[in-house]
């Protein structure tokens, strides 16, 4: 079971990280081994789903039609966000000169994007109980929370860049203590 999970995520995180790119940065035109490479992740992701969540073909068809619909909101806040957060940073490090009235506004503009995905996050799950039961949508929550997970430790890493020479990266997840 936890391969099957852990098969899943790769294949999905693969999926999530190639529109997150898709999103980030001009990207030139795909080749067709490219689209048949991202066409065969997504079928096998679709089928590991499908299995993972119990689905019937039709809720599969729903599911991918329901995808469709909210991935370009998604991307559209991911990018309102990475902007501002962007902005932001770049006002934080001006230090002392920092303008205040527009870090205030960046800071309301980043609880505006973020009352807009729990909008969005609200309206798919609402659409989604038309067809899924509760123990799928759960199921499904938990499994794209943890690749969006997983896609952001894979961004920070790239960021960081690899390890210098006897450097150990933590652990992806760790646990905190119990007390």
């Amino acid at each position: 079971m936890r391969n099957r999970v852990r098969s899943l995520c790769a294949i999905m995180l693969i999926a999530s990280a190639s529109s997150a790119m898709q999103a980030q940065e001009p990207v030139p035109p795909p080749s067709a081994e490219r689209d048949s490479l991202e066409q065969r992740v997504r079928q096998r992701m679709g089928q590991m789903m499908k299995t993972q969540l119990g689905l019937t073909d039709d809720q599969m068809r729903k599911l991918q039609t329901s995808n469709r619909r909210f991935e370009a909101q998604r991307r559209d806040l991911f990018q309102q966000e990475r902007t501002v957060r962007s902005s932001l940073r770049a006002e934080l490090r001006a230090g002392d000169t920092a303008r205040q009235a527009e870090v205030e506004a960046l800071l309301d503009r980043m609880m505006l994007v973020q009352r807009q995905r729990t909008e969005l996050i609200e309206a798919e799950q609402n659409e989604l109980a038309t067809f899924m039961t509760p123990i799928q949508r759960a199921r499904y929550f938990g499994m794209e929370e943890q690749i969006r997970r997983r896609v952001m430790e894979m961004r920070d890493g790239d960021r960081r860049g690899p390890p210098g020479p006897g450097s150990r990266r933590p652990p992806a997840t760790t646990r905190r203590p119990q007390g």
